[in-house]
């Protein structure tokens, strides 16, 4: 299949891009992107938004406030920065104008503080050592110009009394070039955000010209003035957005970071996305290409800040199905050693998205020549790429030309662009998102062979027990994100198909020796609690040092089954750190105190003997027909997670039982497919319906999936019947005897009492009132009629179920783990609700609320 895209498609796209028009974008960008100040950052945004719907894009522009989470480790901005004016002047005994943000923006330090309204005076002294700087008493009425370094030594110099710092670090082989010098990333550091001082910064020729004069004049005052407006406001996260033909709501991501002031770092990587929209919709626009069966987003805002505070905050129903990071493209050829790179994902997350981009690259620079060699890097951290997180966010590589001659300075100009670099890249990354965006299930099921061939091949070259196993772990990685592409086809014989590749692997690294018990420290078991990872410059002075001593990837590690010996053990064969088990602890005892993380005690965690035991004591029994209602978080610690508690619910059913759980998304999902669709009732049910011998009913917005004796007789027919009629689902749980068990959630979960509800006529549903969408096994998308659900709270409390249920001792009670669990004849509950409504629904006024999501 991709073998295929390569050859019909590829050319088409890289016919219909031009690096011309990509080098227009960049210059249009950088006009307001080359001030550094985030005023122009917002006119920017609208620049975008503009290009993007003149590209037949759709364009949002996301607003993330800053200030707030200040010592959470969150990637925060806590101020917006509008850069007003800055000049710096010699008074005596020469009068010379030194520097003037207006002509050069670069001037100016990211965070600078401003001065006093009528500026400062100062005697120029020189310090380029930590020696000098420690040896001076008091740095008052001074204007202090140093080769060190601006992030690592403002407090220091802050502390010593410095109000005007000026740097001239040289620019490698570019002494006219100025730096682009910052205080700190995305804001001051926590530890010494009170420190502030004003920040200049010359080129290498100019702060020598200036260290000359000294040098002949012996004394030099200069007068500095300085405007910044700090402010509590927002940054932008932009987005162009081709939509999906079926599934618009799932999305494969493009990210380039905005928000700086550099032609190629990073004003390239936003305008090829520009591009990648113009091509995209031209080809679709005149037929040559249908659209991609699912979206693609093109995101752009301040680095690292704006896609993560975006990805963590604007609500999603699932996260993007993989993207790629494109920083610092299209570089002329003599200045970045000729070399194209493509950088890995994270390591853990699913990486048959790096042989993908590859061999699209590869075809891409056959093809469309650029003066480029293409090279396959491990992962690279350009923070960015933190968005590969295998748990909240999605496979990420990077498509880079760094590092180039001129980087992060003013030589870093139009004339560094390359139009055959821009149009290759433009186009290859138009094919890459296209072709994940409108992959199904041929393409998943070739690209899991494939990557099943190579896990192979890798695994027969490995010795070490920890390589292998780590092999294997990434393969079933790729496999699970894998299944998230399927769209058409049978959920049993998919599963198998999937099943019997990820058991190939585990039957190449199945080893003999035991695993050896782990105590103590090393035997705690991370759960992650927080998406990405962490910020140090965020977090308290001495847990940022903590957090800033191991890579911030090594975080993604922490899937809550793994121990930290285990941990230890993968950051060896990932990133080749060999680390002391006191070192990893501290650490992750640092993630735990800002809530990035909880440590599990293995000795304290409950294990599938213990949950039958409690289910037995309970009362469930062979042969029930049972709905399990969850909360997994309130079960407690539970070892191997909600698989443990299905495995043990289906011991004590046994053959002739069957489990059933609520698989619903409550309308969440645009578009209906059961074989990828998630439900939104938690861990259990997710997990439940994802197994091979899983039956799940049809129904857009409140499917049901079962195993067992009666699994596909409960589930027929959802859809025809209706969502709560009789024979639903769950009607037919309810009159044929079935069992509703609670597991740390009340009865107002129980599902059952709505077909209470429909039996009595309850004018505020309907279950063939609204209009959605689903995927037939064939992989049509019809349109169905769906539940309307009521407009407004009904104004019998359904939690008053727990407590009548409970006094009529129609409900047995205990504990599950630490959950509170409840037992209960699924009938007794329809009859509580019945009796509940008695006499209400005929004199009710609340209606059904109609959604069209055709």
């Amino acid at each position: 299949m991709l073998r295929s895209f390569i050859d019909k498609q590829l050319p088409r796209l890289i016919n219909a891009s031009d690096g011309n028009r990509v080098i227009a974008d960049i210059k249009r960008i950088i006009r307001t992107e080359r001030w550094n100040s985030f005023d122009r950052f917002h006119e920017t945004s609208r620049t975008l938004a503009s290009a993007y719907e003149k590209a037949g894009a759709r364009a949002e522009i996301y607003s993330a406030p800053t200030g707030g989470g200040a010592g959470s480790g969150k990637w925060v901005i806590q101020e917006a920065a509008d850069i007003l004016e800055a000049t710096l002047d010699i008074e005596t005994p020469v009068r010379k104008r030194v520097l003037d943000y207006a002509r050069n923006p670069w001037h100016v330090v990211q965070w600078s503080a401003s001065t006093p309204r009528e500026g400062l005076r100062g005697e120029l002294l020189i310090i380029d050592s930590l020696e000098e700087l420690a040896a001076q008493k008091s740095l008052a009425g001074k204007i202090v110009l140093t080769r060190l370094s601006a992030w690592n030594t403002r407090a220091a110099l802050a502390a010593k009394g410095a109000g005007v710092v000026i740097f001239d670090t040289p620019v490698k082989d570019l002494p006219s070039a100025t730096p682009w010098t910052k205080f700190g990333w995305g804001a001051l550091p926590l530890e010494s955000s009170a420190a502030r001082i004003v920040g200049l910064v010359l080129s290498e020729n100019d702060g020598q010209k200036l260290r000359e004069l000294l040098r002949r004049h012996t004394k030099l005052t200069l007068y500095a003035k300085v405007r910044v407006d700090y402010h509590v406001a927002s940054h932008d996260v932009v987005s162009g957005i081709v939509s999906g033909r079926d599934d618009p709501q799932s999305e494969v991501w493009a990210v380039a970071h905005s928000a700086e002031p550099g032609a190629l770092d990073n004003a390239s990587g936003v305008a090829v996305c520009i591009e990648i929209a113009r091509i995209l919709n031209a080809l679709i626009s005149s037929g040559k290409i249908n659209p991609p069966r699912r979206s693609i987003r093109l995101l752009h805002g301040y680095e690292c800040y704006g896609f993560f505070h975006y990805l963590e905050h604007q609500k999603r129903f699932q996260t993007p199905l993989a993207g790629v990071c494109i920083d610092t493209v299209g570089a002329v050829p003599e200045s970045c050693g000729r070399s194209l790179k493509w950088h890995a994902t994270v390591p853990g997350s699913a990486d048959f998205v790096d042989g993908v981009g590859e061999a699209i690259l590869r075809a891409a620079l056959a093809a469309c020549p650029a003066g480029y060699a293409l090279q396959r890097k491990e992962f690279v951290s350009t923070e960015d790429t933190l968005l590969g997180d295998p748990k909240f966010g999605f496979p990420c590589p990077w498509i880079t030309n760094h590092p180039f001659r001129g980087y992060h300075s003013s030589a870093d100009t139009p004339e560094l662009l390359h139009a055959p670099g821009l149009r290759q890249c433009a186009a290859a990354m138009a094919g890459y998102l296209y072709y994940l965006a409108d992959a199904g299930t041929a393409e998943a099921l070739e690209l899991a062979g494939w990557q099943t061939r190579q896990a192979l091949q890798r695994i027969g070259k490995l010795q070490a027990p920890t390589a292998r196993t780590w092999e294997a772990e990434k393969h079933a990685a790729n496999l699970q994100r894998l299944r998230r592409f399927v769209w058409s086809g049978k959920h049993s014989e998919l599963t198998q198909q999937f099943s019997t590749l990820e058991a190939e692997v585990q039957s190449a690294i199945r080893l003999s020796r035991a695993v050896p018990a782990r105590r103590g420290g090393d035997a705690m078991i991370p759960r992650r609690l927080a998406p990405l990872a962490p910020m140090p410059d965020n977090a308290p002075g001495v847990l940022s040092k903590v957090l800033d001593s191991i890579p911030k990837a090594a975080l993604f590690l922490a899937d809550g089954q793994r121990s930290l010996a285990e941990i230890r053990e993968r950051l060896d064969v990932a990133h080749g750190l060999k680390l002391e088990p006191a070192a990893l602890l501290a650490w992750f005892r640092a993630l735990e105190k800002i809530r990035f993380v909880e440590l599990l005690d293995p000795q304290a965690q409950f294990s599938r003997e213990r949950i039958v035991r409690d289910l037995k004591k309970l009362g469930v029994r062979p042969g029930m027909d049972l709905m399990v209602h969850s909360a997994m978080s309130k079960l407690g610690p539970v070892h191997g997670g909600a698989d443990t508690v299905i495995d043990a619910l289906l011991e004590i059913l046994g053959p002739a039982g069957t489990l059933l759980a609520p698989s619903f998304n409550h309308f969440d999902a645009k578009l209906f497919n059961a074989l990828t669709t998630p439900t939104t009732n938690g861990a259990i049910p997710d997990a439940l319906w994802r197994r091979k011998d899983a039956i799940r009913s049809v129904h857009p917005s409140h499917s049901v999936c079962a195993i067992g004796a009666r699994a596909r007789n409960l589930c027929s027919d959802h859809l025809e019947n209706g969502i709560w009629a009789a024979n639903s689902p769950i009607g037919r749980l309810i009159h044929g005897g079935g069992y509703i068990l609670s597991l740390g959630v009340g009865h107002e979960s129980s599902t059952a009492y709505h077909i209470a509800e429909i039996s009595l006529g309850s004018k505020c549903l309907d279950q063939f009132g609204s209009r959605d969408r689903l995927v037939t096994p064939e992989g049509a998308v019809l349109t169905v009629r769906g539940l309307a659900w009521r407009a407004g709270e009904c104004p019998v409390d359904p939690r008053k179920l727990n407590d009548m249920l409970t006094q009529c001792k129609l409900s047995r009670c205990g504990k599950v783990g630490l959950a509170d669990a409840m037992l209960t004849k699924a009938v007794d509950i329809w009859h509580a609700r019945r009796e509940q409504l008695k006499g209400v629904c005929a004199n009710c006024s609340i209606k059904p609320e109609v959604r069209n999501n055709a």
